[in-house]
């Protein structure tokens, strides 16, 4: 995170003094991130997320997770992908912060389907929960150095 520095009077001893200041939450989530971040990020959603979406198989029990709750999961991620392409876009950080939130659920998504007895357990459980946290990997790390 980038610290900038300020100068402040300091009224008791009469002098000035230079302060560290970090920036308030929405000047940094506004803060322009380098575009090869933003395509790095965005590419690997494209790709990984493609990815995993093919490697899962029919649902073996679809009613083990309610509708309502299904839908409102997708719906959040179907959300935080539309925050993320257009923080991406826009090449904001707060689109990184959207992926990285993206990813998470993601990861949590992957996890919660065998467990929840949608599906069963397999293989293809190994690929998508790779390719879920390889998302999360590529995000942080694009966030970090941002």
């Amino acid at each position: 995170m980038s610290t900038m520095t300020e100068e402040r009077h300091n009224p008791v001893t009469d002098e000035r003094e230079v302060v560290e200041t970090r920036p308030e939450t929405r000047e940094w989530l506004g803060q322009e991130v380098a575009g090869h971040f933003a395509l790095i990020v965005g590419l690997s959603w494209y790709v990984l997320f493609s990815i995993a979406v093919a490697l899962e198989p029919a649902a073996d029990h679809p009613d083990a997770i309610p509708s309502w709750l299904a839908n409102t999961i997708d719906f959040t991620l179907l959300g935080l992908l539309a925050v993320t392409a257009a923080g991406l876009i826009t090449r904001r950080r707060f689109g990184l912060v959207a992926a990285l939130g993206a990813a998470a659920l993601f990861v949590a998504m992957v996890v919660a389907c065998p467990v929840s007895g949608h599906h069963t357990f397999g293989t293809w459980w190994y690929g998508q929960m790779a390719c879920a946290i390889g998302l999360v990997a590529i995000t942080g790390s694009a966030l970090r150095r941002s």
